[in-house]
């Protein structure tokens, strides 16, 4: 394929402005120090995250489960002390569904479905979710995936104008498989490993996280929580890293306030 000239000329400074654009988005995460794409400042975040939520909140069911509410909002409190993050507004709201899952949203909105107590013990599983999703939203992956996004579209764009239409989707499909869905895997492995950390240093037994991913592990087998997991790493490869972490999630315990695995739960209908 013969590339026109104006291209010949145009591409290498394209590609270095590409690269400055790239190098001037990367920014840390928190505590792992992975580096990260991000075109968003907080503010953007925070703005995004409110929006979404008000949506969230127009079409979902606030549960009025008493019960359910108060675990949720003792125990997210906690886990957002530890966060130290006074810039986001934390929510933790308990939605009706039947629907095993929870979400967090830029900013600190975080969300919890009500069919996902039937599977916790005691405050110290809750904490392992509410930990994983509080991490979502302090590492910023929700912005990093919109980044990311933004990333892949400009690259459509190159791949058009340098190739043609005719291969965009072969790039959109490779792009997808191996950034994008890669990059998933590794900020919900993150989320796990700051999540531990996080519900440690608020006090709780981190061992309860080993204790609630095994029995979701072993609940995926036969098809109970498939939707959750759909989204979320799970089997073997999750709970090796949990141990790997769980001697640093100790240390932090130990210098906790130590509630231990917390209030115990009493299943309800």
């Amino acid at each position: 394929m013969k590339l026109p000239t104006w291209w010949k000329r145009c591409f290498p400074a394209l590609l270095s402005a590409a690269g400055m654009f790239v190098l001037a988005g990367c920014v840390s995460a928190p505590h792992t120090g992975r580096t990260q794409l991000m075109f968003y400042n907080e503010s953007d975040d925070i703005a995004s995250g409110e929006e979404a939520w008000q949506q969230v909140r127009a079409q979902e069911k606030v549960s009025s489960n008493a019960v359910y509410t108060a675990a949720l909002n003792r125990v997210g409190q906690n886990i957002a002390a530890a966060a130290n993050k006074p810039a986001y507004e934390w929510e933790f709201v308990v939605f009706d569904s039947d629907e095993a899952n929870a979400f967090a949203l830029p900013g600190g909105k975080v969300a919890v479905y009500s069919s996902l107590f039937q599977l916790f013990d005691n405050d110290a599983e809750l904490a392992t979710v509410v930990g994983h999703e509080v991490a979502h939203a302090l590492a910023r992956h929700g912005m990093e995936r919109s980044s990311q996004s933004t990333m892949q579209a400009c690259g459509g764009v190159l791949v058009e104008l340098l190739l043609g239409q005719d291969w965009a989707p072969a790039y959109q499909t490779t792009s997808t498989l191996l950034a994008m869905l890669p990059y998933s895997r590794t900020q919900e492995l993150e989320a796990d490993y700051l999540g531990l950390i996080l519900m440690a240093q608020s006090g709780y037994d981190p061992q309860a996280a080993i204790t609630f991913w095994d029995k979701f592990r072993k609940l995926s087998q036969v098809g109970v929580v498939g939707e959750f997991l759909s989204t979320h790493p799970d089997g073997d490869n999750r709970l090796e890293k949990l141990k790997k972490a769980l001697p640093e999630a100790q240390a932090e315990y130990r210098r906790s306030k130590q509630l231990g695995t917390g209030q115990r739960y009493t299943r309800q209908k």
